[in-house]
C-alpha cells in the first residue's frame, strides 16, 4: 500500500484534512480503516516519516518525528489562517483538541481537567510554583529524573527552602519502590513527584500503588508523564494521580512546544495560578479589584497561542489513536524485548534497564564495560544510528528507544554497531 492510499484510509487526505474548506475546522472527517495485513501496516507507517535512507532513529525518548501528513496539514492551514488572523485561542476549537487529549488519558478524564501548555517542563513549573510550600517542607523524588524536574526542584530549594528527599529506584523489584518512598515520608512531606517511566532506563514505576500510599499519608502526588502517553495505554482515573504533565513532542509525535497538564478536578483549588493572562479568567474588573479564574484547568492557559502547533497535536493524536495505542505498545516492546534479549548474550554489556519484565518498556539502556558512554554514542552515530547518552545520576549509559516507525532492520543495525564497538 502506498503512502497516498494509506492516508486515504485514515481520512487524512481528500476531505479528511485537519482543516475544513474555511480553514478553521479542527475536526477530521473520513474513516480510520487501517490496512488489514500487519505486513502492510508498519511499512506504510514508516513511510510517513522523513528519515534519510540508511538512517536509524532510536531516540523517541528524546524527541519524536512529526508525520509527513501532519506537517503538510500545518503548512496548508498556515496560509489559510493568515487570511483571517486570530489570537489562536478559540474555546470551542480548544475543547475539541482537549477531547482528543482526554481520550488518550483514559476513560473518565475530562476536558475541564486539561490545560494545553508548551511542554512537560512548563507543567512541572506550574505544579511546583502553584503549590503553597513553606521553608522546611519536603518533596520526595527519585535519582533518575529528567533535568526538567531536577532543576525546578533545586530552584524551589534555593527560593523557598524546601527539602528534596531522594531514592534510588529498585530495578529488580519495582514494587519495592513503594517501600523506599514510604520510608522517606514524614509529617513535613507535602509532595511526591516522580516519572511514569524514567528517562534514564525506561523503568515503568508503580504509579497506582504510589498514589495509594500518597493518599493514605495525606501527601500530594505529581507525575512527569513525558515518556508514557503515545507509547502505552494511560488511565489517569485508575492511577488516581493529582497532577500529570507531559510533552507531546516525544511519543505522541506532535510539534515541539505542545504539551499537556492534567489536574484532577478535586485538586484544582490547591494549585494557585502564577503566570496568568487573557483566557485564564472568566471575568475581572480592574477598578473594583476583582478577578475570577476559569473554573477549570483553563486558568493555566494564557495569551496568544500558535494554534497551528495544537492543530498538529490533534492531527498526531488522531494518527496514533487510529493505529491503536495497545497495538503501538505491542509493536514497540516486541522490538525492545528482542533487543534486551540479544544484549544479554553479549559479553561486555551491562544492562541498566530493569531486570524485571513488568518494569521494562520500549526504552532500553545499557553500558559497555570499559567504554565511555559518549564514545559509544558517537561510534553508533558514525554508523548512522541515533541513540541517547545517559549522564543522569552518573549512569554513563546509552539509551535506545523503539517506536512505531522502527522495525527489525533498525534493531539489527543497532546490534551490529554495538558488536563492532565491542570488537574495538
Amino acid at each position: 500500500m502506498n503512502r497516498k492510499n494509506f492516508l486515504t484510509t485514515l481520512g487524512l487526505v481528500a476531505g479528511g484534512s485537519v482543516i475544513g474548506a474555511g480553514g478553521k475546522d479542527f475536526k477530521f472527517s473520513g474513516k480510520f480503516d487501517l490496512p488489514a495485513l500487519e505486513e502492510e501496516l508498519w511499512p506504510a507507517i514508516k513511510d510517513e516519516f522523513s528519515f534519510p535512507t540508511g538512517y536509524v532513529y532510536l531516540n523517541t525518548g528524546g524527541i519524536g518525528s512529526v508525520p509527513r501528513h501532519v506537517r503538510s496539514l500545518i503548512s496548508d492551514a498556515w496560509f489559510q489562517l493568515e487570511s483571517n488572523p486570530t489570537p489562536g485561542h478559540d474555546l470551542n476549537k480548544w475543547n475539541l483538541i482537549k477531547k482528543d487529549v482526554a481520550a488518550l488519558l483514559g476513560p473518565g478524564a475530562d476536558i475541564s481537567e486539561i490545560a494545553l501548555i508548551s511542554s512537560a517542563t512548563e507543567g512541572i513549573n506550574i505544579i511546583l510554583n502553584g503549590l503553597q510550600f513553606e521553608k522546611g517542607d519536603e518533596i520526595i523524588t527519585s535519582l533518575h529524573e529528567h533535568p526538567a524536574l531536577n532543576i525546578p526542584l533545586l530552584n524551589m530549594a534555593l527560593r523557598k527552602g524546601i527539602i528534596i528527599k531522594t531514592f534510588e529506584p529498585d530495578k529488580s523489584d519495582t514494587l519495592n519502590n513503594i517501600k523506599l518512598i514510604g520510608e522517606l515520608i514524614t509529617r513535613k512531606t507535602k509532595l511526591i513527584f516522580i516519572s511514569h517511566r524514567t528517562t534514564t532506563t525506561g523503568q515503568l514505576m508503580p504509579v497506582r500503588e504510589i498514589s495509594e500510599l500518597a493518599i493514605s499519608k495525606g501527601v500530594l502526588f505529581a507525575v512527569d508523564g513525558a515518556q508514557a502517553p503515545g507509547s502505552m495505554p494511560v488511565d489517569l482515573k485508575k492511577l488516581n494521580v493529582d497532577f500529570y504533565t507531559f510533552s507531546s513532542h516525544k511519543w505522541v509525535l506532535a510539534p515541539r512546544r505542545t504539551g499537556v497538564l492534567y489536574i484532577r478536578k478535586e485538586k484544582l483549588e490547591t494549585l494557585a495560578p502564577v503566570t496568568v493572562g487573557a483566557y485564564s479568567a472568566s471575568g475581572y474588573k480592574l477598578k473594583e479589584g476583582t478577578l475570577t479564574f476559569q473554573p477549570s484547568a483553563q486558568r493555566f492557559e494564557f495569551g496568544t497561542e500558535n494554534e497551528l502547533l495544537y492543530m498538529g497535536l490533534q492531527a498526531s493524536l488522531k494518527f496514533i489513536t487510529a493505529i491503536g495505542i495497545e497495538k503501538i505498545r505491542s509493536h514497540n516492546e516486541l522490538l525492545s524485548e528482542s533487543f534486551y534479549g540479544e544484549l544479554q548474550k553479549l559479553a561486555g554489556i551491562e544492562l541498566l534497564s530493569p531486570s524485571e519484565r513488568m518494569a521494562r518498556s520500549s526504552m532500553i539502556t545499557f553500558r559497555i564495560k570499559d567504554k565511555n558512554f559518549n564514545d559509544v554514542s558517537n561510534a553508533m552515530s558514525k554508523d548512522s544510528i541515533r541513540v541517547r547518552p545517559v549522564s543522569e545520576n552518573e549512569l554513563n549509559g546509552v539509551r535506545v528507544s523503539f517506536h512505531l516507525y522502527n522495525d527489525r532492520n533498525d534493531l539489527d543495525r543497532a546490534l551490529e554497531s554495538i558488536k563492532k564497538i565491542l570488537k574495538g
